[in-house]
């Protein structure tokens, strides 16, 4: 859908009336047309009989060729100019297939501050309205971004007029092009618009505003050469990064409240370029984060100590990137990352993403690549360690690259406790019932970072299993089979309502890192491992493991009842890694030990793929 908006109108309102001072995009010809078919010989002239009989040509549409058509501007000011009862509220209003949306602001002249120099007059302005014309059938949401980029722009003015009066001298700037443009000759007919942005700041602001509306969708301003105004139209800015789809920003923002510890970022702009972009009053903490080296092989809380902030801090300035589009989420690159080819992967053979491909890595193709990735591979795969140093980097660079442009998508193994009626002990150990998996889990080695080290900080005790979320541990009633097929195409995102804490530092993104000392797995907890059992299992289920051979192994059965309110589906192994405190290993030989009533599968993780979810 077009979000651009049709007409960008301000409209102020004093003791000598409402008036509008200035709206663009303008057309000179409807100007000039609409003024010689109004004009009439003397104001004693008569309307004939046959103009009264002739009924007006109905307006269908008040948009032609994307701008806004079919309105006077005393109508327009009439209408913007609203009494002072419904000031610093939204403003909006329907008229045929145009919207109009704006904050109209109420300016006390009491507060205005006088000027030094000069003999100049106080302000008679006390209401001043910025609005935007937009299509009748936009969305919602992106009404209510362009209210609160009326709301900024009335306020940074508001704000001007009360420093140095800014607001007035401009108005007088615009009326003075009014009155000059009625008083040409009709030969030399221009439009009043085109000689107040000719003179007029405020009006080239408006311009500027509405250009970088139309273009990019973020309005970088410095109204005035003092306020400094900042806008980032989502629905304009994030388009899927595989076809250039409107992204739904409602799964963006709900993917923003999913952010978890064991995430990371992935900058879509190159980081000297966004360095540059910052103002010089950008956040020091902003700073800090950018500057730490391949963040997208280390974990947020990772990058929370390296850059001393609290993870807090680091998820709120990474949300800030996303939001704007510099950034997108992703898993740290580990050798075990999983990936495919993303189902919106563009593979025509000449495109303009083939050719960038080809500048950036010459000698490498784009299709070859995506070939390899037909099937799920792991980095492990892929990064062959007879490669040199060198060869291995650019690789990871090439998957990085493919990821920036969202053609590949990272697949994680999620586990499910599904009990058959019946076990064959000694079958079904060698039996491999993977759904969606490429080989026996576990099968890819560690899940090391790519030339990364990350150190062994605290670990605290993550939080105890009863407080997990109720839907995750509701006991169906007994002789009840949960439907894995069903399960298994259940991707809804799943948040835990109570997520580990800051220090809860678990061992996500190395295979080769033990538990913190403070922690041990073998731990007894307060209530015996069968009462645990009974909490989360039925009694089918709970009949079903206890007949696994693993189950008479104690240390096993009682990590087994740890971890099984974590295999419903809903978590994947990192994750289970990340709150469990475990090795990818230890997890991996639990799974294997259990295989008879446990299957896996691999799908996207929903908390990222949200950020690519197209309407």
């Amino acid at each position: 859908m077009d979000v651009d908006p049709l007409c960008i109108i301000i409209v102020k309102n004093g003791s000598r009336g409402d008036r509008l001072l200035f709206r663009y995009p303008y057309t000179d010809e409807v100007t000039l047309e609409t003024k010689i078919k109004d004009k009439r010989p003397t104001p004693y002239s008569l309307i004939t009989e046959e103009s009264i009989q002739t009924p007006p040509e109905p307006h269908t549409s008040n948009i032609s060729n994307g701008k806004l058509v079919g309105f006077h501007d005393k109508t327009l000011s009439n209408l913007f100019a609203v009494k002072s009862e419904l000031s610093d509220s939204k403003f909006e209003l329907k008229v045929n297939d145009v919207r109009f949306v704006g904050h109209p602001l109420r300016l006390n002249p009491a507060l205005v501050r006088a000027p030094t120099q000069g003999k100049r007059k106080p302000s008679t302005i006390i209401l001043v309205n910025i609005v935007f014309a937009l299509k009748a059938t936009i969305n919602h949401d992106v009404v209510n971004c362009y209210h609160d980029l009326s709301k900024r722009l009335g306020i940074a003015l508001r704000h001007e007029e009360y420093r140095c009066q800014f607001l007035s001298s401009q108005a007088k700037i615009m009326l003075a092009a009014h009155d000059e443009a009625t008083q040409l000759p009709e030969d030399g007919q221009v439009s009043p618009f085109q000689l107040i942005l000719d003179r007029s700041l405020l009006a080239q602001h408006l311009k500027q505003t509405y250009d970088e509306l139309c273009g990019s969708g973020i309005v970088q301003l410095r109204l005035n050469n003092w306020i400094e105004v900042s806008f980032c139209l989502p629905q304009k800015v994030h388009r899927s990064l595989a076809t250039g789809l409107p992204v739904d920003c409602e799964g963006l923002l709900k993917g923003l409240k999913a952010l978890k510890p064991y995430h990371t970022f992935l900058l879509l702009v190159e980081r000297a370029e966004l360095l540059h972009s910052l103002s010089p009053d950008a956040s020091p903490a902003l700073w800090r984060l950018l500057h730490v080296e391949e963040s997208h092989l280390t974990p947020f809380f990772t990058l929370a100590a390296d850059a001393d902030l609290t993870l807090t801090q680091v998820f709120m300035l990474v949300g800030h990137l996303v939001y704007w589009g510099k950034a997108t989420i992703i898993y740290p690159v580990c050798s075990t990352n999983m990936y495919v080819l993303s189902p919106h992967a563009l593979t025509v053979i000449n495109s303009q993403l083939a050719d960038a491909f080809r500048d950036e890595f010459p000698g490498a193709s784009l299709h070859v690549m995506l070939a390899d990735f037909s099937l799920p591979t792991s980095l492990s795969d892929k990064c062959h360690p007879i490669n040199s140093p060198i060869q291995q980097q650019e690789q990871v660079q090439q998957i990085l690259w493919l990821l920036k442009h969202g053609l590949l998508q990272q697949l994680h193994t999620y586990v499910y406790l599904a009990p058959t009626l019946t076990l064959d002990t000694d079958n079904s150990r060698g039996s491999s019932r993977e759904i969606g998996g490429t080989g026996p889990l576990g099968s890819h080695g560690t899940s090391s970072p790519a030339s990364t080290s990350i150190p062994t900080p605290t670990v605290h005790e993550p939080p105890p299993l009863s407080q997990e979320p109720v839907s995750l541990i509701s006991q169906p009633p007994p002789g009840h089979h949960p439907d894995i097929t069903q399960d298994a195409l259940h991707r809804a995102a799943v948040q835990l309502s109570h997520p580990a804490s800051e220090s809860d530092l678990g061992s996500v993104c190395s295979d080769e890192r033990s538990p913190s000392p403070g922690v041990t797995l073998g731990t007894t907890p307060e209530l015996s491992v069968h009462h645990q059992l009974d909490s989360v299992l039925s009694l089918a289920e709970k009949e079903m493991v206890m007949k696994v051979e693993a189950a008479q192994n104690p240390e096993d059965l009682k990590l087994f009842a740890k971890l099984c309110v974590y295999f419903r589906g809903h978590h994947h192994l990192e994750e289970i890694m990340y709150r469990a405190n475990l090795r990818r290993s230890t997890l991996l030989h639990l799974i294997e030990k259990f295989r008879p009533v446990l299957i896996t599968c691999q799908h996207p993780d929903d908390s990222i793929t949200l950020f690519s979810y197209t309407k």
